[in-house]
């Protein structure tokens, strides 16, 4: 299937995504329409749009689009980047912790999905695994690279990627969507260094389950 085609696909699946839709009734059915819907918007897309483009390898290997971006960036070990980009969220959950407990808030508004008490942190979980496994797949991968094949410009690619990635994120307000298109462009140059796929998604899942487990499990309002 042509790239543009599947392109115009893939962002008509964000739009979907966007669009408003009436609250269902209680929190457990908001949690799990959530999930479903980003888990079909952009999981499940990316998987039916590298299966169509013949690009399934992409989900273990770089794609080739991205080798010229990828070589304007410092040359790296995986173990390097991976210990560095591990340690530095591990710090990063730890100053969020203890500025939990001191009553402190996270940056932009916390949105609808934010856990309301002890009870809803394990749909805080799933809401993290869920974000950090579909959205790395496709704002990381199926929609750059759709970018990249269409326009010749994987740099392009990564940039129109971030933006709808952070456009996305404007229920939180103006710092949530600047911190969300800083989040993005370090989760792009980490996937460009260690061209492990994989370690994005870890990370993003490590860095939702602290705003969305650890944040609500260890916030004290003064």
């Amino acid at each position: 299937m042509p790239a543009g085609l599947l392109l115009a696909l893939a962002l008509a699946a964000v739009g979907w995504f966007a669009r408003r839709t009436p609250s269902p009734p209680s929190r457990a059915a908001r949690y799990r329409r959530w999930m479903a819907r980003v888990g079909a918007a952009f999981g499940l897309s990316t998987l039916a749009g590298l299966a169509l483009l013949g690009r399934v390898d992409a989900l273990w290997r770089l794609p080739m689009e991205f080798a010229p971006l990828r070589a304007m960036l410092p040359a790296m070990a995986l173990a390097e980047v991976a210990g560095g980009a591990i340690g530095g969220v591990a710090i990063g959950l730890a100053v969020a912790g203890w500025r939990a407990r001191r009553g402190g808030r996270p940056i932009g508004k916390p949105g609808s999905l934010m856990p309301r008490s002890r009870a809803e942190l394990p749909w805080g979980a799933a809401v993290a695994l869920v974000a950090g496994v579909a959205e790395e797949l496709f704002f990381r991968l199926l929609l750059p690279l759709l970018i990249a094949i269409f326009t010749g410009s994987a740099l392009l690619g990564f940039g129109a990627a971030t933006l709808v990635f952070a456009g996305l994120h404007r229920y939180q307000g103006w710092r949530g969507v600047v911190a969300t298109g800083l989040f993005g462009a370090v989760m792009t140059a980490i996937l460009l260094i260690s061209g492990a796929l994989w370690l994005v998604v870890l990370l993003h899942a490590a860095i939702d389950l602290g705003g969305l487990v650890l944040w609500p499990a260890l916030y004290r309002a003064r």
